[in-house]
């Protein structure tokens, strides 16, 4: 009888793991970098949960231009790890402001459960929102890094006011990708626990991982331009899902993809800065007009 309980009772322990990770801490901020910034707060359209963030203004002062940061999955404002604060000091020198903050259950952010781009998109939206009716923001663009580049890409599409979307690294899919990748998460063997945790995510969160589908959102968006960047040596999200999101962006549209070779996942930045930021201004120069 125990092992049955077992069997069953793992697989949903880590579906509740995935989806309330411990909140990543902030030990850095944009003082570190020898930026001027403004702590701020906003509330989620979703639920009108309280999320923490950063403007960091342009050091031209009167831009009316944003780049908004979305952080990855179990990571927070700052993208610590691959030197966010660095490439946000890039964008306030070349004339954007930066709006960095935290998704629910990150940082400073309230909250407990993690949506993988389900309940995200919402807090994405309250950024924007918060741009143009507080900082009086008139042109738009999102820079997201995997969970985040994923949120971009769908909240880029569904927000009127947003022109481009630069996400690093998303999955096209989500109910699509945690079937072929979730055990790279769990750590379980895919059959037949990957079924089991997705269960559970459905049917204890009300988590719907059909309604995150960036791929979807592109096939059906207007008037936006696309760079996407990915690893072809990525293992936690392959590359070939930025690939198939190209693809389904219509020729009408400004796209590009980047492929960076032998880099980590999310990784390309920290590796190719110089490159990366050449590309990235490059984009927003040609796009964000």
């Amino acid at each position: 009888m125990v092992a049955p309980i077992l069997f069953f009772l793992a697989p949903l322990t880590i579906g509740l793991y995935l989806t309330h990770p411990f909140p990543a801490r902030t030990t850095k901020n944009p003082k570190d970098y020898g930026l001027e910034f403004e702590e701020i707060e906003f509330l989620s359209r979703k639920d009108r949960l309280r999320l923490s963030g950063w403007w960091i203004a342009a050091s031209s002062n009167n831009s009316n231009k944003v780049v908004i940061t979305a952080h990855g999955y179990t990571n927070e404002r700052s993208m610590e790890g691959i030197e966010g604060l660095h490439l946000a000091k890039v964008l306030s020198k070349h004339g954007y402001n930066v709006l960095m903050f935290d998704f629910r259950n990150a940082g400073k952010s309230k909250g407990r459960t993690t949506g993988m781009g389900y309940f995200e998109k919402h807090d994405l939206f309250s950024a924007i929102d918060y741009s143009i009716q507080e900082k009086k923001q008139e042109k738009i663009a999102l820079l997201g890094w995997s969970m985040g580049a994923s949120t971009a890409l769908i909240a880029g599409c569904e927000h009127s006011a947003v022109s481009v979307v630069i996400a690093d690294s998303p999955f096209s899919d989500l109910e699509s990708y945690l079937r072929e990748n979730l055990s790279f998460w769990s750590k379980l063997p895919k059959r037949p626990f990957t079924q089991i945790i997705i269960h559970s995510m459905r049917k204890l969160l009300k988590i719907d991982p059909n309604e995150v589908s960036p791929i979807n959102n592109v096939k059906n968006c207007k008037g936006k331009s696309f760079f996407l960047i990915h690893s072809k040596s990525d293992e936690a999200i392959p590359y070939s899902e930025s690939e198939k999101i190209f693809q389904c962006i219509s020729s009408d549209h400004h796209k590009e993809l980047w492929l960076t070779e032998d880099i980590e996942h999310i990784n390309s930045y920290l590796i190719c800065k110089e490159e990366y930021e050449r590309c990235v201004l490059r984009f927003l120069y040609e796009h964000l007009t």
